[in-house]
């Protein structure tokens, strides 16, 4: 089971048809921002930074952290703003600049936060806090349990599982958080959900 693949010359590690459905979300959804946790090789956020582009959003800004330095000029010549450093403290009971966070994520508008750092179920977590009424927020690496993952996941479509309801179902419930295009996630293993009132 392959983890990755390329695109336009950058490693994205996600399922292979991702694209399609990032592409269905914003076209539907046309989020003002995207967070981004985890930038990694940096190949979803540049196809994520196409997409919005494709859909008329040039405008709407990526931001994206990653422990790592980025140095792709690929993702330095868009809009993306790419920023070098943790933003959770160890053991991810908080986050070390939640001003900073809070403030994009309830900028105006819709914001997307997705969550593909190295402790997906903590990132959901702290920050699911932040989410305004109709913001999503979304975890990669994601089955509805491991026996789920075992059957249908694993040695077919995704060989990891990092995040899970047992880990999301408390946030899920303080937060008023419900699936939104649940059944198109899941099958590029991301759990995908809505704030609602």
């Amino acid at each position: 089971m392959n983890g990755h693949f390329i695109y336009e010359n950058l490693i994205i590690s996600q399922h292979p048809n991702v694209d399609n459905v990032f592409n269905e979300l914003i076209k539907n959804y046309k989020p003002n921002r995207i967070l981004e946790i985890g930038t990694a090789d940096g190949g979803l956020t540049l196809m994520l930074r196409n997409i919005l582009d494709n859909n008329n959003l040039e405008s709407n800004v990526i931001r994206t952290y990653d422990l790592n330095e980025q140095k792709n000029l690929k993702l330095k010549n868009k809009n993306i703003e790419i920023i070098t450093k943790n933003i959770f403290n160890y053991p991810y009971s908080d986050l070390d600049y939640p001003d900073e966070i809070k403030d994009f994520i309830q900028s105006e508008g819709r914001t997307l936060v997705l969550c593909d750092g190295g402790s997906k179920k903590n990132e959901f977590r702290l920050l699911s806090q932040f989410l305004k009424i109709g913001d999503i927020i979304m975890a990669h690496d994601y089955a509805p349990n491991e026996d789920y993952f075992n059957k249908n996941i694993k040695d077919k479509i995704w060989n990891w599982l990092e995040i899970q309801d047992s880990d999301i179902n408390e946030s899920c419930l303080t937060y008023n958080l419900k699936p939104y295009m649940e059944d198109e996630f899941r099958l590029v293993v991301w759990v995908c959900k809505i704030k609602e009132q």
